[in-house]
């Protein structure tokens, strides 16, 4: 290329008058810068494309580790939800006033139906990447911006529901502990007698059932909206995955 440009100035300078040569340089000067700045404006471009491409495939990647996320946390929420329709039966029976000192005697679940419940830990590592992913080359991203906005959303009015769960469970400790003669024996299983008389008379384990039984209720609702949701997006993000 510079040779070319080397014959092509040696021939526009060549034998020509001095006003001519002067005007016919600088048509060359011109042109050659045009053609330098051409070149730079396309090795920009192709550098942008470069990145751009390496961009998407780093975001493919985190969609990818997303929509396993979502999956894995689907799985644990349907397995939570069964446990927590299997004991609804127990609930009610608790609440209608059915359950007999015999009924609990043959119960082994019975005497921790509001001391605990399994906990649900979300896989967030795809989430926590796509907030750090700073997307330069492409702009900002639609699907990006729908699946933070789920995750802010869901994890905290999901947050907020345990937090209020888990204090009722530690209060029904507390209060247990602090008042119930026979807490100690309950604790270690050595007898539940003490306990199957409360259950069975006290009004305020009653109180309490209904607390734990309208808490994981609505809780087990917020798991069934994020496994609905979280479903959608897993489409959304297989859809552009694959495109």
């Amino acid at each position: 290329m510079a040779k070319l440009f080397n014959n092509i100035r040696k021939k526009i300078v060549a034998d020509k008058p001095s006003v001519t040569r002067t005007a016919n340089y600088l048509k060359y000067a011109i042109g050659e810068i045009v053609l330098v700045v051409f070149g730079i404006l396309i090795a920009l471009s192709i550098n942008n494309w470069a990145e751009a491409q390496k961009e998407q495939k780093t975001l493919h990647n985190i969609y990818a580790i997303v929509a396993q996320d979502l999956k894995n946390d689907i799985a644990d929420i349907n397995r939570i939800i069964k446990i927590f329709e299997n004991s609804k039966p127990l609930f009610n029976k608790v609440l209608d006033g059915k359950m007999t000192k015999k009924d609990y005697l043959k119960c082994t679940e019975c005497t921790g139906i509001i001391l605990g419940f399994p906990d649900l830990s979300f896989d967030v590592r795809g989430y926590n990447l796509l907030k750090n992913y700073k997307n330069t080359a492409s702009g900002i991203d639609s699907l990006s911006v729908d699946i933070v906005q789920f995750y802010t959303q869901q994890l905290n009015e999901i947050q907020i529901n345990e937090d209020l769960r888990s204090e009722d469970f530690s209060d029904n400790y507390h209060y247990w502990k602090t008042t119930q003669s026979w807490f100690p024996d309950f604790l270690i299983k050595r007898k539940s007698d003490g306990f199957i008389d409360y259950a069975v008379n006290s009004q305020d384990y009653k109180n309490r059932v209904t607390m734990a039984y309208s808490m994981t209720n609505r809780l087990s609702k917020q798991y069934k909206a994020f496994s609905k949701n979280a479903a959608m997006l897993i489409k959304r993000i297989e859809s552009r995955n694959t495109n």
